[in-house]
């Protein structure tokens, strides 16, 4: 549901699942443009900085990312999200208040020590095309915005280590020493199976793909001989 406002700068709403209708605990919120982010509360309500043309994400483990651009004529004050369940889901997960893991605490630990960089605005061409076209030529505007898509990534890769580990390759495959770290380049995670997939499905991805490897590895020495 939309609701307009010509002058509000906040996004806010309930965020609840598809097929029970009950909100969402803990979906990360994402302005795409300024990296800023949020969780829902108990209430699967959340509340977060917005201009017309951001983007904002919504995801959660085990359930779609919902993605949505702010229209250009409008603000949106308030936009409920409803998520449905991933394919990849097996069974249900439900993290609860006082039980983060390890890597959301060292994430919001991140985003509070680069809050400042990370919270830098593109400047709205429409708004104020001086700022805008001052941002463009400005080489400490380009390196925050830089350092902005680094931060994005090094937190999708950390998010992937804490699934996708040598000792588990190691408890899976036999591999060990610098074989771990072949197949691993070799056969990186992908992002959005990383944060839906249950332990049993990484584990069979994990199996699978030493599988392939071998017989690739075993095709590859009868070549060269």
């Amino acid at each position: 549901m939309y609701s307009f406002t010509g002058r509000s700068q906040t996004l806010q709403g309930t965020v609840t699942d598809i097929s029970t209708g009950k909100p969402l605990y803990l979906v990360t919120v994402v302005n795409v443009f300024t990296q800023q982010s949020t969780a829902t509360s108990e209430n699967g309500q959340y509340s977060i900085p917005a201009k017309p043309g951001d983007v904002i994400a919504w995801s959660y483990i085990g359930f779609k990312t919902v993605q949505k651009t702010i229209p250009l004529a409008e603000v949106i004050a308030s936009l409920n999200i409803i998520m449905e369940p991933t394919d990849y889901q097996l069974e249900e997960f439900r993290l609860h208040p006082g039980h983060l893991t390890q890597y959301q605490l060292d994430s919001a630990e991140r985003a509070s020590i680069y809050k400042l960089p990370l919270q830098r605005e593109h400047p709205q061409p429409f708004i104020s095309p001086v700022s805008a076209i001052a941002e463009k030529f400005s080489r400490k505007a380009r390196r925050t915005y830089d350092f902005q898509k680094i931060f994005a990534a090094g937190e999708i890769e950390k998010f992937i280590d804490t699934r996708y580990t040598p000792t588990l390759v190691n408890v899976l495959t036999g591999l060990s020493g610098d074989s771990i770290g072949h197949f691993m380049y070799a056969n990186p995670m992908p992002y959005d199976f990383a944060r839906t997939a249950s332990d049993l499905e990484v584990k069979m991805w994990i199996r699978n793909n030493y599988k392939t490897w071998i017989k690739i590895a075993a095709k590859d020495t009868v070549t060269k001989q």
